[in-house]
């Protein structure tokens, strides 16, 4: 992308800026979890199955796991957000199975998976803003291919 003169390279901009935003909320959020999370260990005590997304052709299936925060004798209850298949889970087998996970003091309620930070979301959020910037010039290339060879239509 050259310059802001058509309103496609505008949109393009503004399609990235707010691409980019979106990945900086992302991403203090997901270090501002994982700087004052805690390591537990967590049983999975019920599984719950939902269809997020109208295009998903499958159900996702997501973990409800107990633990006690902090040595405590008061144990938490609280789903995960990534289903169980990517847990590298088996629906039959899942249910009392114990798996490493991170949760915030101040509200164990909100918990998640693993020892990772969670940033991978905001890389990926950064690199389509990156992208949104060439989808102009991608657009142009390809209209002119088509007037080119006599296509168009």
């Amino acid at each position: 992308m050259s310059k802001l003169t058509s309103p496609a390279n505008v949109a393009a901009a503004a399609f990235s800026v707010a691409l980019g935003l979106l990945a900086f909320s992302q991403y203090r959020a997901s270090t501002a979890f994982a700087d004052g999370a805690v390591e537990a260990i967590a049983t999975v005590v019920e599984l719950r199955t939902e269809k997020r997304a109208i295009l998903d052709a499958q159900a996702e299936t997501f973990a409800q796991v107990e633990f006690a925060p902090g040595g405590t004798d008061q144990s938490v209850t609280s789903e995960l957000p990534t289903p169980i298949e990517s847990l590298g889970l088996q629906e039959d087998t899942a249910v009392g199975a114990t798996v490493p996970i991170l949760y915030d003091p101040k509200n164990p309620q909100s918990v998640r998976y693993g020892r990772e930070r969670g940033t991978e979301g905001a890389l990926i959020l950064l690199g389509l803003a990156i992208g949104a910037l060439f989808v102009p010039a991608i657009l142009r290339r390809s209209t002119l291919a088509k007037m080119a060879t006599g296509g168009g239509g």
